[in-house]
């Protein structure tokens, strides 16, 4: 049953049959087990910890460059609220974040907004895994572009240097102040809770809370999850399917965690 269901979705989102969204374009099983891995896997990501610099640590230096091809320090932004996520455009979380966040930029123009350009959280033939930087600097430019995004978009290097710094999830939060620390951080980027902090903009005050809720944000412009799950490809609706169950119950995990974190 379950198994024709997942048939009926591939071959209904894609156009192409399980064994074909499964294989690569030679038919070949893929092998990739890097940082940018060709097939997306609850294995790349471990929600029972979220590495990184804690609530209260300095926020670590890194270098990037901008869509424009020019190379900063996330230092340069030191002396300014700084909120910092992460995304791709394969993301089906960034999708809903991405005007929101836009929005809050207008709301809070004294504050730099940087989202940072990771790995593609679901690769798939139309957008594969980036191979170089030039190839993860374009992807970039064409998120920014279909997105019309608003907020400084910055591209750390292929092996995600800076991402990995961060924790490497696909869609985390980092709130650092004019001092460089981080006031809040969280594992999936909390809209709400980013907003409430830069109200309030108390230097002094560190949320300890770091576990939030993988959910996307429903009353935005966006495409939704089908939607940028096909766009990257049948590979990505596959991967996906393939491996929901064991990702549901990572989520429900983690929530369960989340409930028991402090605020």
């Amino acid at each position: 049953m379950l198994g024709s269901l997942q048939t009926c979705l591939v071959t209904l989102l894609t156009g192409r049959t399980m064994a074909e969204s499964r294989t690569g374009p030679t038919g070949d099983e893929p092998t990739n087990q890097s940082y940018n891995y060709r097939n997306f896997s609850p294995e790349y990501y471990d929600f029972r910890s979220f590495d990184g610099p804690e609530p209260g640590d300095d926020a670590p230096n890194f270098e990037a460059v901008t869509l424009e091809g020019e190379t900063v320090e996330f230092s340069d932004f030191r002396g300014s609220w700084v909120v910092l996520e992460t995304g791709s455009i394969t993301c089906p979380i960034t999708d809903s974040k991405v005007h929101v966040m836009d929005e809050l930029q207008k709301q809070f123009e004294d504050v730099v907004f940087i989202l940072l350009y990771t790995r593609e959280a679901h690769p798939g033939e139309h957008f594969e895994a980036h191979d170089s930087l030039e190839a993860k600097l374009e992807r970039a430019r064409t998120f920014a572009a279909e997105y019309d995004v608003e907020r400084t978009v910055l591209v750390d290097d292929v092996e995600g240097t800076a991402h990995r710094k961060y924790g490497g999830m696909p869609n985390s939060v980092h709130i650092v102040n004019p001092d460089g620390v981080v006031v809040m951080r969280g594992d999936w980027n909390d809209v709400r809770t980013v907003t409430e902090v830069l109200k309030n903009r108390d230097e002094n005050r560190i949320y300890e809370r770091d576990i939030y809720r993988g959910s996307p944000v429903f009353f935005t412009q966006k495409k939704g999850a089908t939607r940028v799950l096909a766009n990257a490809g049948p590979r990505a609706v596959w991967d996906f399917i393939r491996n929901a169950p064991a990702l549901a119950l990572m989520h429900l995990k983690k929530e369960f965690r989340s409930k028991q974190s402090k605020r």
